[in-house]
Order: structure tokens, then sequence, then C-alpha cells
């Protein structure tokens, strides 16, 4: 695991950071670009919220000496050792090192998501160039999800075309526990997370609707999605997978915004 971590230290850095405006700043343009229609006034992010842009809400919240918001926002990465057995590694290093910015946000307890979407939204409805009036982030509810999911395909099984894990050159469209069904990795993302741009999006634009992180819903307590240690069948779209209900932080489970438009 030692010689993974650094491999995807290296690989972290070989994609480069994703912008969401330097410390201490709200970037309207990065958050707006990150958006996608899924329908009539609702909007969902490209990806999965970042390492990068949870931190900076942490920063703000601190900055703003905003404590008790900032102590029940703070990652539970002491999950880590739950789940892997080089796990300090990572408590360590996954939420702060910068290689890891681009990584998805885990081990974050479900009222911190709702935290980061009420800030989101003050940020945004605050800021002098908005493209909209007034907006409302939150976690998207089961339905739509599923809708986001299909990417305008209301038959599909999974996130992308066709009805297979894998693209005709025998590449893996999605990062799941392949380990599990004795296939080993094909690209060595397996065992771990993999960056919140990667792999091919859906037909809306979305990345990783199903793998890397199951993602958190509105209902407290469910995600949709699977994750990097959910077997093939949780892959697709109507299926919760391993981690379809939680209690508690996990590596495993993080989130994506959605927004409504209140006021064009």
């Amino acid at each position: 695991m030692k010689r993974k971590y650094f491999t995807l230290v290296a690989l972290g850095f070989a994609f480069g950071l994703l912008s969401f405006g330097r410390p201490g700043d709200f970037d309207i343009k990065s958050v707006q670009k990150s958006l996608v229609k899924i329908s009539d006034k609702l909007y969902a992010s490209k990806f999965e919220v970042s390492n990068q842009e949870y931190n900076r809400f942490l920063e703000s919240l601190k900055r703003n000496n905003r404590t008790e918001a900032y102590h029940k926002a703070l990652m539970d990465t002491a999950q880590w050792k739950n789940i892997l057995p080089d796990g300090e590694i990572f408590m360590a290093n996954y939420h702060r090192h910068p290689a890891f910015s681009i990584y998805p946000a885990v081990n974050i307890h479900y009222e911190a998501a709702l935290l980061f979407c009420d800030w989101l939204t003050e940020q945004y409805n605050a800021a002098p160039k908005r493209p909209f009036q007034q907006v409302k982030f939150r976690l998207p509810t089961e339905e739509e999800w599923i809708m986001a999911a299909k990417g305008g395909n209301p038959k599909s099984v999974y996130p992308w075309e066709g009805n297979h894990l894998r693209n005709k050159r025998g590449m893996y469209h999605c990062n799941f526990g392949r380990s599990v069904d004795g296939s080993g990795p094909a690209d060595g993302m397996n065992d771990l997370t993999a960056p919140t741009k990667f792999y091919i999006p859906n037909g809306f634009g979305l990345y990783q609707m199903s793998g890397n992180v199951a993602e958190m819903l509105l209902e407290k307590g469910k995600t949709k999605g699977g994750s990097w240690q959910d077997s093939e069948e949780a892959m697709k779209i109507e299926n919760d997978g391993k981690y379809g209900t939680y209690d508690a932080p996990q590596p495993t489970i993080g989130f994506r915004y959605f927004m409504d438009v209140i006021e064009a």
C-alpha cells in the first residue's frame, strides 16, 4: 500500500489541481463551470466534491469564527484505519496533501455535507456577478440522482452507453472493487478513490456517477452509485451497493451538490 500511495501522489500532480479559487476566495466562475443542467431549474455538479473544495469551505468557516460549524464539518480521518491496513498514511495525507486535492472528500458526516451546501448557497447568492439571482445548493433526492445518472436515457442500466463495465478496448468505465470478482485491477484504481475528473462522463457530462465514492442523498443515511469497494452489481444505477445505507462517515462515501434555481 505504501508503493500505491506514492503512485497516487504522482498521479495527483500529473492531473493538476482543479481551481475553486484561491484560499479564502469564492470563485463564482469555477462553481458555474462545474454545473450542468439536469431538468428545468435543476443543475448538478459534474464532479464529486473534492478535498480542495471541501478544505476551502473549512478555511472559510475557520476564518469567519464559525467555530461550532467548523468542528461539525471536520473529516473523521480515523475511519481510514477501519478500511485499509496502512490507514495511518491516509489519515495523515489524504485530506490535506496537495496531490490529493482533486480526489473526492470522504469521511464526512451527513450534517457536514448539508453545511457545505448551505455555505455554497450563501457564497453564490452574495456574489455580485452571479448568473442567477437566487439559488439553493443541496443534496439530491434519490429520484433526482437516478435521473442525473441516466444522463438523458431513461433505459440506461449504467451511467454510460451500453450494458457492459468495459469498453471495446477492455478498459473499465468506472472505479469499483474489481478484486472482489477476481479479475484484478486494470488501471490501478480499484483499491482507493480516483480523481474526481476521471473516466468518461455520462450523457449530461457528469463524472463517476457509478463507483469511486457512494454519494449521499438528501434522505439521511442513504447513498447511491456504489464505491471503489463495491462489486460489479453495485455499479448499476438502480443498485444501492454495499454502502447504500450508513450511520457514520466512511472512506467510501462522499457527495455531489445539486442546485435549484429559485429566481433567474
